[in-house]
């Protein structure tokens, strides 16, 4: 099976739009959601609809949290926190439960997978760092069965793989083809949909064949200019605006 691997779309049409065109290009079947729909971005309705339309497996993100009250914005910063506040006074009830309704994570959308936004042990914790990723590995080969776990939440792609033994992991091309090989484990972060913070303003997201057992990143333009409108538009903070042109 063909698995699209969607992560913090935050609300981008646009980027979603492009997106789903493209995995509809790569045959894809299924879909896997790692957090955050809403948040920074005008279109919290519409990415809602879609994503869980087609989604089989899902998990809240921290903005999922925060926009239906599960999760303080006191720690958000001032633009995360008037998107937050934004989405809550101008979103239909319906999206709303519909995003009260996402399950913590970690899930498990099949055997060997692991589906989580922060962290498998902490669903608002970033995954950035060496220290960070030796500690998931750890918390994997402790699990016992996870041999994939796809994250989100730093809206930067990551490709990292541990070979048994006592090497320390390696990183991965973040945009070629991987081959998840036995006895390996694997932490996996598509990027983001709608707010890339690599330097690249493409649309980022993932590609699995269950089958073949293999992964690519897929980078994707979109109407950027056209978000960064409705952005302004909507009286959001244009801030918020201006780093989607840079990917930042």
């Amino acid at each position: 099976m063909i698995v699209a691997i969607l992560g913090d779309v935050h609300g981008n049409r646009e980027a979603l739009e492009a997106v789903l065109t493209a995995a509809a290009r790569e045959d894809a079947e299924g879909f896997w959601f790692l957090g955050d729909l809403v948040g920074y971005n005008p279109d919290p309705d519409y990415c809602v609809a879609e994503v869980l339309s087609r989604a089989s497996h899902a998990v809240r993100g921290n903005h999922d949290k925060a926009v239906t009250g599960l999760l303080s914005v006191r720690w958000f910063n001032p633009m995360a926190r008037e998107a937050v506040r934004w989405t809550r006074r101008t979103a239909r009830a319906d999206t709303l439960r519909s995003v009260e309704g996402l399950p913590e994570g970690p899930q498990r959308p099949l055997p060997g997978f692991v589906l989580c936004h922060g962290t498998p042990w902490d669903e608002d914790e970033y995954l950035i760092g060496e220290t960070a990723v030796v500690e998931a590995f750890r918390w994997m080969r402790n699990d016992g069965k996870a041999r994939v776990c796809f994250h989100g939440h730093t809206h930067r792609p990551l490709c990292c793989r541990l070979r048994g033994g006592p090497e320390r992991p390696e990183a991965l091309p973040g945009e070629g083809l991987v081959a998840f090989e036995p006895g390996c484990l694997y932490l996996v972060n598509p990027g983001s949909v709608g707010q890339p913070r690599d330097g690249n303003p493409k649309a980022s997201f993932g590609i699995l064949d269950t089958d073949r057992l293999t992964y690519r990143t897929l980078r994707v333009a979109y109407a950027v200019q056209e978000t960064m409108r409705k952005i302004e538009a909507a009286g959001l903070p244009r801030e918020l605006a201006w780093r989607l042109s840079g990917g930042a």
